[in-house]
């Protein structure tokens, strides 16, 4: 298990200044300044509420122990669309970087890392590149979407939810790596210690 000492994520480097943003535009990897405190948004999704009509629905984590206010677990925090569209936001967001990777992860009912696939930055793509005629050949771009790969994969994951035995927790992690081996090692620390000591 990882310590205070020992752990160690570039999940917060390479960030833009506080900048004000609609509600609405946060996504997974930015950090919100909300109640006076600093959250990680790990994933971003909506929800239908028939008696509260569509929520946006934001799984957050502490950056620190101050952070936290005694909730030392992720924790979601939700709100109507149309409150979410008139209302103002402070994130930190990540700056472009080719070293960064975009990590999809799926936890278990324990809240260990249970699988990941990860989008880097810039690298060879082929969903962003234009699909060729010939289904037999592919084409690749440097990739400009990484983060909208990893965020709609989670999305298919919880939407493919009911399929699963156990009940799973889906994260959109930005860690900065060479390696994908480096990139994976990184995202399972970060959960072991969402999961032990409940913020960053």
């Amino acid at each position: 298990m990882p310590t205070c000492t020992e752990f160690t994520s570039t999940v917060l480097d390479s960030r833009t200044a506080p900048m004000t943003i609609q509600r609405l535009a946060v996504k997974p990897g930015d950090v919100l300044h909300d109640m006076g405190v600093r959250f990680l948004v790990l994933n971003a999704r909506f929800s239908d509420n028939p008696p509260h009509g569509t929520r946006q629905v934001l799984t957050v984590a502490a950056l620190s122990h101050t952070d936290a206010m005694g909730v030392l677990v992720p924790w979601t925090m939700s709100l109507s669309v149309d409150a979410a569209r008139g209302r103002d936001a402070t994130v930190e967001a990540p700056e472009p970087d080719t070293r960064r990777w975009w990590v999809a992860a799926t936890l278990d009912d324990r809240g260990r890392l249970d699988g990941a696939n990860g989008h880097q930055e810039g690298a060879d793509c082929e969903r962003c590149a234009d699909r060729p005629l010939d289904p037999a050949r592919r084409n690749y771009v440097p990739c400009k979407a990484a983060q909208a790969h990893a965020w709609n994969e989670v999305g298919y994951w919880e939407d493919s939810r009911h399929r699963l035995e156990a009940p799973r927790t889906y994260y959109v992690l930005p860690v900065i790596a060479d390696t994908w081996e480096d990139a994976r090692m990184q995202a399972r620390d970060l959960c072991e210690r969402l999961r032990t000591v409940g913020h960053l």
